[in-house]
Formats: structure tokens, sequence, C-alpha cells
């Protein structure tokens, strides 16, 4: 398996890869490298006008063997008992909720981005990602979006 910096260095201006798949529809789509940056590349599609552009995802969401490259998405896992704990001992003061439904609403809103920051866990705040890590609420339960997990296979690009 090769690494990200390979396919970097792999993928130069004019080089041909093929659009084989994107989120398991089957594409065959050609496409030529036309400008590379740091962190993604520019696609000219076979009509030689329109551009696509590939982000480069984190090492651990990529996969290259030289021929093939699968992007994958950021995958989601539970929380961990740890993490439960600390949400379950975020900052509560049923007074001041009520004073902060009817002004602006900041009070408890600054104190728990305080708690979670000094616990070291801000991701699970929810509002930013931290560590390759965020709070989210897929299918209405607290999950944890995860850099380093592979999630749902996303593009597949066949390098000529």
């Amino acid at each position: 398996m090769k690494t990200l910096s390979d396919l970097k260095r792999d993928l130069t201006v004019g080089k041909t890869v093929i659009l084989k798949s994107c989120l398991g529809v089957e594409k065959n789509e050609k496409r030529t490298v036309f400008k590379l940056q740091s962190n993604n590349v520019c696609f000219l599609k076979e009509d030689g006008k329109s551009k696509s552009w590939l982000e480069l995802p984190k090492a651990s969401l990529l996969e290259y063997d030289g021929k093939t490259i699968k992007i994958f998405r950021v995958g989601i896992r539970e929380l961990t008992q740890e993490e439960k704990d600390i949400i379950a001992k975020e900052p509560k003061d049923e007074k001041q909720e009520g004073i902060d439904i009817i002004s602006d609403g900041s009070v408890m809103y600054n104190r728990r981005k305080h708690y979670y920051k000094d616990v070291g866990k801000f991701y699970l705040f929810g509002t930013e990602k931290e560590q390759g890590k965020r709070l989210t609420h897929a299918d209405k339960t607290a999950k944890i979006e995860d850099d380093s997990i592979k999630g749902e296979l996303e593009l597949v690009y066949e390098v000529n």
C-alpha cells in the first residue's frame, strides 16, 4: 500500500485518471490532472472545458496502491464510556437556563464551552472539530465523527 505522499508525487499535471465510482454509482469518466495544490487536485473533464476538484483527505481516509485510489467518508462511532461520563457531568443550572431563555442565552453556553475546553474534549461541545473528532447527532443519537475511522467508500479512481 502506498501513502498519501506517494499519491501526491504520482499525480502530475497531464496524468490521466478515470473516476470509476462515486458513492457506489458507476461513472467511468476520464479526467486529466490540470493543477495540483497541497490539499487538492484540479481535474479537467473529458469535454476539455469543465473542471472538477478533488479535496485530498487525511491519510487515514485514503487507500492507494499505485493503480487505484479509494477515498472514504469520515467514520461515525458510538461514544466511549469516558465521553458519556464527561457529557453527563456538564454544567447544569435550571435557574440560569430559564434566565438565558429570555435573555441572550450566553451564560450557560459559555459555562459549557469552558467546561469542555477544561476537560480537553472540546469536540464534545459539538460546534467544532478537534483532534479529528466532532460530536454529531446521527439518527437522533449522539455519535462521534472520527477521522481515524473509515466510513462509507466515497470515490474510486483508477490511475493510468
